[in-house]
């Protein structure tokens, strides 16, 4: 018990170091609006399956996609740790650009603490703002006289959550999570010798539900799940100060609102002979049209999104060799996104790829995936990236009654 203790407090202090020096990775043009552009990664086991999940009910697995998906039948306390880099090319009308990010984007943990609730607990990215934009005009009535306006941002919000997931029937589970939304998110305007510069803090509590059906017939498991979550306003604290001659403070709130949801998803899981299959299917929309856009030169649409994958152990029962016990991981999505411009809504594909690694008898196991895609339109500012996600997570059986000390 002396360890188990000394294993939480690693992981609670490590929550909170993250929780401190949160930071947010981004360089889209595509942030500037709202909260910025919103994270829909989980970063975990299921990354090279496309983040599939809402309907995925698996023991010795952290799933953040559905708060009902914590496996309460397990005895395992689960620690994971991810960090993700990416590389991305931005084209338009001739010019191109790249950006680079890379950060740590989730430390969780989860338990079950009674024979019918487990809860997770942890940090994630929920949404990035990281800008430089440059526009060029003329002065009205004055042809020769030209100017330039610069746009800037960064920074963006972190989600810690508490999820709880309670057994209520044999088959079926039904969960509740709990999201405080908290950071900062700074923009910029400077025309000539003048800068107009906007800190916006946020601080909210949102929650989302869930609720999973999970069967077992034979050798192979069949599980559905459903999500939701509610519209909700945000309020913005924001602080401007203007700078020209002199300089001028001010202190003003706003607000925006954060979009209805529900989506569900379905997996089969099938461990006849020796090896072991999975596959998973998801579809998630989230209400955007009926939300105001802060933003006149972009408005706002319902966002559909469908996230597909699979995942192969070749032989799990009696392997020969090491590669024989690990999971390969195949996924690709599917978005239409929430922000249209000049009358085109920006979409988003790609494809994922990754390995499941285990290490000490599968009670640690390394996670590696790569997702390669293309967001944006005809048209439009189109990003070609890759991004690589690393982590690892950790396994260790709790609640155990030793037959002998």
């Amino acid at each position: 018990m002396t360890q188990i203790k000394r294993f939480l407090a690693s992981i609670i202090a490590s929550l909170f170091c993250v929780l401190s020096y949160a930071q947010h990775s981004t360089s889209s043009p595509y942030s500037t609006i709202g909260v910025g552009e919103v994270d829909s990664k989980i970063y975990g086991l299921n990354s090279g399956m496309a983040n599939a999940g809402i309907g995925t009910y698996r023991q010795g697995f952290l799933n953040n996609t559905n708060p009902a998906a914590i496996a309460v039948d397990s005895s395992f306390f689960i620690f994971d740790v991810s960090l993700a880099g990416s590389l991305s090319r931005y084209s338009t009308a001739g010019t191109t650009e790249y950006a680079n990010n890379d950060n740590v984007k989730k430390v969780a943990f989860g338990v079950r603490i009674f024979s019918k609730l487990a809860i997770s607990a942890g940090i994630l990215p929920y949404s990035n703002v990281q800008y430089r934009i440059q526009t060029d005009g003329y002065v009205e009535g004055k042809n020769n006289e030209n100017y330039t306006l610069y746009y800037e941002g960064s920074g963006g919000l972190s989600r810690t959550y508490l999820t709880a997931t309670y057994k209520l029937l044999p088959y079926l589970y039904a969960g509740v999570n709990t999201s405080y939304l908290f950071g900062r998110i700074n923009r910029s305007e400077t025309l000539l010798n003048q800068t107009l510069q906007t800190i916006s803090e946020v601080d909210k509590i949102l929650f989302d539900f869930g609720l999973m059906y999970n069967k077992q017939i034979a050798s192979t498991s069949i599980s559905a799940g459903l999500v939701f979550g509610y519209e909700s306003k945000i309020k913005l604290k924001n602080y401007k100060t203007l700078s020209s001659l002199g300089t001028t403070e001010t202190e003003t709130s706003s607000y925006t609102s954060l979009p209805r949801n529900v989506g569900g998803g379905f997996t089969l899981q099938n461990s006849s002979g020796h090896s072991y299959k999975m596959v998973a299917i998801d579809y998630k929309f989230h209400n955007w049209a009926n939300i105001k856009s802060p933003d006149q030169r972009m408005r706002y649409a319902n966002n559909h999104r469908i996230n597909a994958g699979v995942e192969y152990i070749p032989n799990y029962r009696t392997p020969r060799n090491y590669f024989q016990r690990v999971q390969y991981q195949a996924g690709a999505y599917f978005e239409k996104s929430n922000l249209i411009i000049n009358g085109k809504q920006i979409s988003e594909m790609g494809a994922t790829a990754g390995v499941v690694l285990p290490l000490k008898n599968n009670y640690t196991q390394i996670f590696l995936s790569a997702d390669v895609g293309r967001r944006g339109g005809k048209g439009l500012i189109n990003e070609d990236y890759i991004r690589i996600n690393l982590g690892v997570s950790v396994n260790q059986l709790w609640f155990i009654k030793w037959a002998y000390q």
